[in-house]
């Protein structure tokens, strides 16, 4: 079983990868830039010695991103996401219900199979920051509060290890159409007091426009 040191070691060994491939020419008239819009839903749950049940919980998904295409097969990713988290469950003080909104910047290196003249199949993997913007609970029979007046202490900054794929097509005109699933491990704990993270799928479709 890979610990969260080995797998946050896997997961920057891998985006230096990918730096490294995205400041290394290939061939010029492969190379493809685009900028698109993220949209999509989350489900997530919460782990660690915290909770002793765990279920999970629907979100949202919204942002930008730019792709790079170094060549036919390699490509990197860098975005910019509103992203819900959290997750329900049975905790140590009582029945949980967490939710944490997070400004998510997830970098990527992207694996492209051609399953056609327009279809793509891609596979991917990189590293993930994930900065709260506001976290609120319920626990027990208490009101929600903002994680900071709770048991739970303040939310902290989410360090993920992202694994997905899916397919892009391509529009005549240019633009580029994809749908991917991706899951998210939480690398570290989501909040200040307890051990609990963040374990995530995130359903997204993706519209983007080639940049001349």
């Amino acid at each position: 079983m890979m610990t969260v040191r080995s797998v946050l070691k896997t997961g920057l060994l891998l985006s230096a990868a990918f730096l490294i491939g995205a400041a290394t020419p290939t061939r010029v008239e492969a190379q493809q830039h685009r900028f698109g819009l993220t949209l999509g839903a989350t489900s997530s749950t919460v782990n660690g010695d915290y909770m002793i049940g765990t279920d999970s919980k629907w979100g949202f998904i919204g942002g930008i991103y730019g792709e790079s295409r170094l060549n036919r097969n390699f490509a990197s990713q860098l975005g910019v996401n509103y992203t819900q988290k959290g997750g329900k469950g049975l905790s140590q003080d009582g029945l949980l219900d967490l939710r944490i909104n997070y400004i998510e910047i997830p970098l990527l290196l992207q694996i492209l199979a051609p399953l056609g003249s327009t279809w793509d199949f891609v596979a991917y993997t990189g590293i993930a920051a994930g900065f709260a913007v506001s976290c609120k609970a319920t626990i027990g029979s208490d009101a929600q509060a903002d994680c900071g007046d709770t048991s739970l202490g303040d939310s902290r900054t989410e360090w993920g290890l992202p694994v997905g794929g899916g397919f892009y097509y391509e529009l005549s005109n240019g633009e580029m159409v994809t749908f991917d699933a991706r899951y998210t491990w939480g690398l570290n704990d989501a909040v200040s007091a307890v051990d609990i993270n963040n374990r995530t799928w995130q359903f997204i479709l993706r519209l983007a426009k080639q940049l001349q």
